[in-house]
């Protein structure tokens, strides 16, 4: 019966000691039911009832040893997890000393042949608690990996959190066995962080680290490629060459705070971006030399067994301080901080004085955010040649001497980018490529360097509406449809990453649309001052005054040119009114917020020396600008781009109204809605920004976060009362008692 119970503590069963199926019998948890073994008949003559007490404690025991044989042999190679695999490593380890109690046990049972169940109790005392702790911590792990809405919480790093809470207090055994269980998990967790943050490779074969690659797939690859022009998909799958990193927040232990994991993906990211460069033989190399050692002064502490011979030599040694220690990050905390400090200002020095970042944003600045005006009214020309439409006079047809009509190009209205959105697929990647090369003809018109620019800039036409809330899908036009898109080299996208480029292209598709409206009004007054000077002038102050007759304007040579003076002056008020609302929201844009943050920006980078305090300035400054420039506000930016809208809807069907010989002398019923809706949108608009500004909800996203400058913050604030102070001239929306004389001008109109 002895060498059946010896049998049974192997997990074996046999005549005496077998298996129970637990049909119809109530069992006290799950590890009971699945694998108990129990005695096959509780009535053996000649066994004492206190014996069979015993045989039926220990043969327990060996349940347990039977169900860590099964993890150990499931996960032992790593085929699922490395995690899982390191603690099936160790539990096997922490098995060698029940295996060879159990051969000491046989043979001092064949030595003498009077030792009894009493004499195996008493040797296998120690293991009472040890091996129902690891079997409920397999029977655990094994649960939450089997429930695929659990499986994050068990696998990977997480496991090190269900290790810890696994030790139970007060129980010496079982914590230095559950020591043993987290160094052997901890070192797959060090040789993760070593890989990552000295060789820039991240070995995570099946998702376990808290940093997550994302490797594009060849559909999304084909997606690409499919809706890029044919000059453009280089350029658009330079994206899907390289995988992105981001952090799985759910895979973070318990003990490590999340500016550790993030320090973490920023230095491993960091040096993965540089080793495309040439720089990364020299980096690996100092990183190797400064930390290598450190690295393997850890992974030691993991191997010594300090704590665990202390508790051999005295049982009641309380290790409850050892398995603390373990979880003490300080060292690793302070080591990685390091290395992002040291990975830090080698790439902040790569940055500005070998891939010249300041020049990159410098570019960024003039194109995406129209900081070179000239180029963007070069650009603008170049479109109108690609056009086809030019200034010239019209004749007739009987008479070709005889001019009747003269045509001012615009320079919006009949322009490339002012017709409907094309279906067909190949007309539309026609339009992109002729919009580059307007691109690249004004930049060489005003000095840039047109290579490096096509390099750096590519646009598109989206296939999707853009901004629906102002202009609807079946009105849009090429415009409404622009997109710029930011090619960044591989040595610059820790800074220029997807999001941010998506950034710049929210702003440069505003700013634009913004900036076309403002030429729009100011073409209009040209177009009409030339019309008076060269038309209205000579029939008013004499022949001398003039160049032309009314006739080439297409003029009745009858028509009262006092009444037509009359009803260009409304219509040039109403200009004015438009045209001082959208210059002031045009200066505030670009000197009080875009100007003012880039200078800050600048500085910060200047003087941080440090990459990730230069990506976070960077990214600061971005989403400052999107949020003084209203591009947040629920309410302010459809109204600005509703108001836009109308503005050059108003210039269009002026155009139109002006020149027509029957409704000149007038404005049109159209004019007036729509200069009533202007009124209203401006109106609604200034009280949303002085409620915003008052109440302190609209404010910009200030760089700076330490304690050096605590003006940043405000100066958006500042920036936003000087454009209220604009366009609240003479108090004319704020005053709302103010009461206009019948007949005023803006009532005229």
């Amino acid at each position: 019966m002895l060498q059946d119970l010896l049998l049974a503590l192997y997990g074996v069963p046999g005549a005496i000691f077998i298996e129970s199926s637990a049909s119809g019998k109530a069992v006290s948890n799950t590890f009971d039911a699945e694998t108990e073994l129990v005695l096959s008949n509780d009535n053996f003559p000649f066994v004492s009832q206190g014996e069979l007490c015993l045989h039926a404690e220990l043969v327990k025991l060996g349940g347990c040893y039977r169900s860590l044989e099964k993890f150990i042999r499931r996960h032992a190679g790593p085929h699922h997890s490395l995690y899982l695999s390191a603690l099936a490593c160790g539990l096997d380890d922490a098995l060698n000393d029940y295996r060879q109690a159990l051969v000491v046990l046989e043979s001092e049972l064949l030595a003498d042949p009077d030792l009894n169940v009493a004499h195996i109790a008493y040797r296998l005392h120690s293991y009472k608690f040890v091996l129902p702790i690891l079997a409920e911590l397999t029977r655990r792990v094994e649960c939450l990996n089997t429930h695929s809405n659990q499986r994050q919480n068990a696998s990977g790093c997480r496991l090190l959190d269900v290790l810890m809470l696994a030790a139970p207090p007060g129980l010496p055994g079982p914590r230095v066995v559950i020591q043993k269980l987290i160094k052997h998990t901890m070192r797959v967790f060090y040789r993760q962080l070593y890989s990552w943050l000295i060789c820039g490779v991240l070995h995570d074969p099946y998702n376990e680290f808290f940093v997550q690659r994302h490797d594009v797939s060849q559909s999304e690859r084909s997606e690409v490629a499919s809706n890029s022009h044919p000059d453009d998909t280089v350029h658009a799958l330079e994206w899907t060459e390289y995988s992105s990193y981001t952090l799985a927040v759910d895979y973070i232990p318990s003990f490590l705070p999340t500016s550790f994991a993030q320090h973490v993906l920023f230095s491993g990211e960091a040096i993965n971006l540089t080793m495309r460069g040439p720089s990364q033989s020299s980096l690996l190399k100092d990183l190797e030399s400064e930390f290598g050692n450190q690295f393997a002064d850890l992974l030691l502490t993991l191997q010594t067994d300090h704590s665990v011979a202390v508790a051999d030599q005295n049982p009641g040694v309380d290790v409850a301080a050892g398995i603390e220690a373990l979880f003490d990050i300080s060292p690793l905390q302070n080591l990685v901080s390091e290395i992002r400090a040291f990975v830090s200002h080698r790439i902040w020095n790569d940055l500005v004085h070998k891939h010249n970042v300041l020049t990159h944003l410098r570019s960024v600045k003039d194109v995406a955010l129209l900081g070179r005006g000239e180029l963007f009214l070069a650009f603008i020309d170049q479109l109108n040649a690609l056009s086809g439409f030019e200034v010239k006079c019209s004749t007739d047809s009987q008479n070709s001497s005889k001019p009747i009509a003269f045509s001012s190009q615009p320079l919006f209205g009949r322009g490339l980018l002012d017709r409907p959105v094309p279906v067909d697929t190949s007309e539309i990647q026609a339009i992109e490529y002729d919009i580059q090369a307007a691109f690249l003809s004004a930049a060489r018109s005003i000095g840039l360097d047109d290579d490096e620019l096509d390099d750096q800039f590519r646009f598109s036409i989206s296939s999707e509406p853009l901004d629906t809330e102002a202009v609807p899908k079946e009105d849009q036009t090429l415009w409404d449809r622009l997109q710029l898109h930011i090619h960044v080299p591989p040595e610059l996208r820790l800074i220029f990453s997807k999001q941010v480029c998506r950034g710049y292209d929210r702003l440069f598709r505003y700013l634009t649309t913004v900036r076309r409206t403002q030429l729009m009004l100011q073409q209009y007054w040209a177009e009409q001052t030339l019309v008076w000077r060269s038309a209205c002038a000579p029939s008013l102050f004499g022949a001398s005054g003039g160049i032309r007759s009314a006739e080439q304007f297409g003029l009745d040579p009858k028509i009262d040119f006092a009444k037509f003076q009359a009803s260009t002056d409304r219509r040039l008020l109403m200009r004015n009114y438009m045209a001082f609302f959208i210059e002031n929201l045009q200066y505030y844009l670009q000197v009080d917020v875009i100007e003012s943050q880039f200078c800050h920006l600048i500085r910060r980078i200047q003087s941080d020396k440090e990459a990730d305090l230069v990506l976070v300035a960077h990214e600061a400054y971005l989403a400052g600008l999107q949020a003084q420039a209203l591009l947040f506000h629920p309410t302010a930016k459809p109204c600005i781009l509703r108001l836009l809208s109308v503005c050059r809807q108003i210039v269009s069907v002026a155009r139109i109204s002006g020149s027509s010989g029957r409704q000149h002398l007038e404005l049109s019923d159209l004019e007036e809605q729509l200069l009533s809706e202007f009124k209203k949108l401006a109106g609604t608009l200034f009280h949303c920004l002085n409620s915003s500004q008052t109440t302190g909800a609209v404010s910009g996203v200030g760089l700076e976060f330490d304690s050096r400058c605590f003006d940043q913050p405000f100066r958006a604030q500042a920036g936003l009362s000087q454009l209220l102070l604009r366009l609240d001239f003479n108090q004319f929306f704020s005053d709302s008692r103010r009461t206009r004389p019948a007949g005023s001008q803006f009532d005229g109109t």
